[in-house]
């Protein structure tokens, strides 16, 4: 009877192994079809190299194994070094693929949005469109359509765009744009990450800038304005100053590598599988990036709040009771403080959220 039980009861706990290995089995060859083509692209010597990889682990994850597990023994050295070397080519592809799995559905589920904020005082009437000067098409083809419409209803459209000026250009560029011009560098990331620079889209606007030049205001500061704010606070704010000296980057000529002019410098011998890859880790990590609360920047009081403060004395004191902003979504909680300032009356009127990081399409179609 004790003896039937007992074979009973290892009969079952056979089959429970079986079911369980058979599942861990099923799972990980899933894995490895689901990270296959992402190998592929990147480049067919990865898969190469995990193979490689794979069978210097095997022996001794074989060995391992078969240490734990009684059953194992009972197999041929060579059935189990099979089964260890798959084993570690599915998991270690599954590794590799899971990151950039996990950062496109992060864009998916989790979409990076801006706000478009309907502010006023009673007297005034603002729609501040928050922006980002990169982001997928249809988002820009969204903005301009809000533009167009806010055109015909006799808005006047203030543009976010710090002003060129001679005596604060070199400044500007090697403090804040990295070294190069900002706009070349923001198309640049931007055919990395798959996604548009907002520039040309503003394009659509040429002809009617041109007729009404009044209904289309700069409204930023300058370059030389921005310089000029950063020596006062140099100046005259030690945390201010201690901040900046801290988190001062490494100058150009340090001969550190540059991980962004490396990457865009691989980027243009990359191949179309390589930069789809690029392309959906990049807007993935944007997303992540921009979207999760990060600590202000040392530069923060000029590039922030310095432009806030202006761009709300140029509302105030403008003759225009009906204006579109297209600013950073990132400078609506300063301006809307910087307005109450002056008039306790304004206040956010209605908001939606638009979303500006897509996967690009790609459609096709039988004529």
């Amino acid at each position: 009877m004790a003896t039937a039980s007992a074979t009973s009861s290892s009969t079952w706990g056979e089959r429970l192994k079986l079911r369980v290995s058979t599942i861990v089995w099923f799972l990980l060859a899933l894995g490895f079809l689901l990270g296959l083509p992402v190998l592929l692209d990147v480049h067919v010597l990865l898969l190469v190299a995990i193979a490689l990889l794979a069978l210097l682990l095997a022996f001794p994850f074989a060995w391992f194994v078969r240490l734990i597990f009684v059953g194992q023994r009972r197999q041929s050295w060579g059935w189990s070094f099979t089964k260890a070397f798959l084993a570690l080519v599915f998991a270690i592809t599954l590794l590799i693929a899971a990151p950039l799995y996990f950062l496109a559905f992060r864009t998916e589920l989790a979409p990076l949005t801006v706000p478009q904020a309907t502010l006023s005082n009673g007297k005034k009437t603002v729609v501040f469109q928050g922006m980002m000067h990169i982001g997928s098409e249809g988002f820009y083809k969204s903005v301009i359509y809000d533009l167009e419409k806010a055109l015909s209803e006799g808005y006047a459209i203030y543009y976010e765009g710090v002003r060129g000026d001679p005596a604060g250009d070199k400044w500007f560029a090697d403090t804040l744009a990295g070294g190069g011009d900002l706009n070349t560098n923001y198309e640049t990331f931007g055919d990395a990450c798959g996604l548009q620079f907002q520039g040309p889209y503003f394009e659509l606007l040429a002809a009617d800038m041109k007729a009404r030049p009044e209904r289309h205001v700069e409204a930023d500061v300058s370059t030389a304005d921005m310089m000029r704010e950063y020596q006062r606070l140099m100046d005259t704010d030690p945390e201010f100053a201690a901040a900046v000296e801290k988190d001062q980057p490494a100058p150009p000529d340090s001969g550190e590598a540059d991980p962004t002019t490396q990457m865009f410098g691989w980027l243009a011998n990359a191949t179309p599988g390589q930069r789809k890859i690029l392309g959906l880790a990049c807007r993935g990590w944007m997303t992540m990036l921009m979207g999760a609360k990060t600590a202000p920047s040392a530069l923060d009081p000029v590039i922030l709040d310095f432009r806030n403060q202006k761009l709300a004395e140029r509302i105030v004191t403008s003759a225009d009771d009906k204006i579109f902003i297209t600013y950073g979504a990132g400078h609506l909680p300063g301006l809307l403080d910087d307005l109450q300032k002056s008039d306790p009356a304004w206040e956010i009127k209605s908001l939606k959220w638009m979303r500006t990081i897509e996967t690009p399409e790609d459609l096709e179609g039988q004529i």
